[in-house]
């Protein structure tokens, strides 16, 4: 803001609280002075939001306190953070391959937005959803292609036996957890490790589960179908 702006904005907060009166024109001078050295790079108005005397009128309307210049300063620096936070640098038009002009306008891009001068370049938000092919399987309850799930089945056989279980009707073993290794649901069974080296106590994981784990999920499956 320029002198007089900042005159007009102390005139207003005087009107409205008149705590902010001065009493002779020496201190009006003063307090003009203090006020132009803070607010020289906080604008009064913008385009993007920034009112100067909202925010005076905000402050003495739930502050207690009589307001001061860094009262308008401190919420000035929040929205422009705000600002730039929301910008992503669009691709300026110069030549990508000059490096000190392609820096120099992302610069001048980011001291208009940070200035209030320009709207911040936001990322464009996708609202289409997802394709229809997509769609339909993830209402199926599967985000992979059917071939390339079939393709990863040796490197994920865990998940490739749930959805063979499922797929053919049965219960889902890692719905609950083995009695046996103690593996808790969701997890693969497990068996101690007798690699050479290995520390002892040290697991590793099954490719199938124990037996006595299918056997209670199915018991639980049978419960659930029986108390519907």
């Amino acid at each position: 803001m320029n002198p007089a702006e900042v005159a007009a904005l102390l005139a207003y907060a005087g009107e409205l609280d008149p705590r902010n009166a001065n009493a002779d024109a020496e201190e009006a001078a003063a307090q003009l002075r203090r006020w132009c050295e803070l607010l020289q790079d906080v604008p009064a108005v913008t385009v993007q939001g920034w009112d100067a005397a909202a925010v005076v009128r905000r402050h003495i309307a739930s502050s207690p306190w009589p307001i001061i210049a860094a009262d308008v300063a401190r919420p000035w620096a929040a929205h422009r953070r705000a600002l730039l936070a929301r910008h992503t640098d669009p691709r300026p038009q110069v030549d990508p391959d000059d490096d000190r002009a392609y820096r120099e306008a992302i610069r001048a891009q980011r001291a208009a937005v940070a200035s209030g001068q320009a709207a911040p370049n936001c990322s464009r938000q996708l609202t289409g959803g997802p394709a229809a092919s997509v769609a339909a399987r993830i209402g199926a309850g599967r985000a992979l292609p059917a071939a390339a799930a079939e393709q990863l089945a040796a490197y994920r056989p865990v998940r490739a036996a749930r959805e063979a279980a499922a797929a053919a009707g049965r219960p889902d073993a890692l719905a609950v957890s083995c009695d046996w290794c103690r593996a808790p649901a969701g997890e693969p069974c497990r068996r101690r490790t007798l690699a050479p080296g290995a520390q002892a106590g040290t697991w590793a994981r099954r490719r199938t589960v124990h037996p006595t784990r299918t056997d209670k999920a199915a018991a639980a499956a049978g419960r659930q179908e029986s108390a519907a």
